[in-house]
C-alpha cells in the first residue's frame, strides 16, 4: 500500500511512502541517527515525514528528543558552521544562510558565527583566492579580478573582504 506524505516545512512536495513506521520504532531509530551524528530538529522531521510516521506523533518525537539532548540546536549551529568554515571553506554569510534555512533561530546563529571567527579570516580568504587564481583562465587582471570577486562572494566572505583580497592579488 502506498501512503502519500506532505512535508510542510520543506519544500519538498509530496513523497510516496511505501509504508507507514510506528511512533516507537521511529523514536529509536531517530535516536540511533542522532547519537551517530548532529541532527537539527528541521532534519529529523524530514526523515520521520519520509519514514511514514503520523504527522501529530512527529512533534513528540521532536519533543522526547530534544529533551533527552539527542537534538540540541546550538550544539548542531556550532557544528555546522565550524565543520563548514574549515572543511568546505565558507564564509560567514553562506554559513548563516545555511543555518537559517535549517530553521535555526538568529541566537544559535549567532553563537556558532561567534565560535568559528578565527576560522574564517582574511588569510583564509587568500588561501582559497590563491588557489582559485591557479584553476581560472583569463586574459587580463581586470577579468580575474571579476571572477575572483565573484567565486569569493559565492562563498559566503564580504565584499569588502573580497574586493581587498582580490585587489592584492592582481597586482602581483
Amino acid at each position: 500500500m502506498w501512503v502519500i506524505a506532505f512535508d510542510i516545512t520543506k519544500t519538498i512536495g509530496i513523497m510516496l511512502v511505501k509504508k507507514r513506521m510506528n511512533a516507537k520504532k521511529a523514536l529509536e531509530r531517530a535516536q540511533r541517527l542522532c547519537s551517530r551524528q548532529e541532527k537539527c530538529s528541521a532534519d529529523i522531521r524530514l526523515n520521520l515525514v519520509r519514514w511514514g510516521v503520523e504527522p501529530k506523533e512527529i512533534e513528540s518525537i521532536i519533543a522526547m528528543l530534544v529533551r533527552e539532548k539527542y537534538i540540541d540546536e546550538s550544539r548542531y549551529a556550532v557544528t555546522f558552521a565550524r565543520d563548514k568554515a574549515r572543511l568546505n571553506k565558507w564564509g560567514p554569510k553562506k554559513i548563516a544562510m545555511g543555518l537559517k534555512a535549517k530553521g535555526l533561530s538568529s541566537d544559535n546563529v549567532n553563537i556558532a558565527l561567534a565560535e568559528i571567527k578565527d576560522l574564517v579570516t582574511a588569510e583564509s580568504l587568500m588561501d582559497l583566492l590563491n588557489k582559485k587564481v591557479k584553476m581560472v583562465k583569463h586574459s587580463s587582471p581586470a577579468e580575474l579580478r571579476g571572477k575572483l570577486i565573484r567565486f569569493g562572494l559565492s562563498r559566503g566572505f564580504e565584499y569588502s573582504d573580497v574586493a581587498n583580497a582580490a585587489e592584492r592579488i592582481t597586482r602581483k
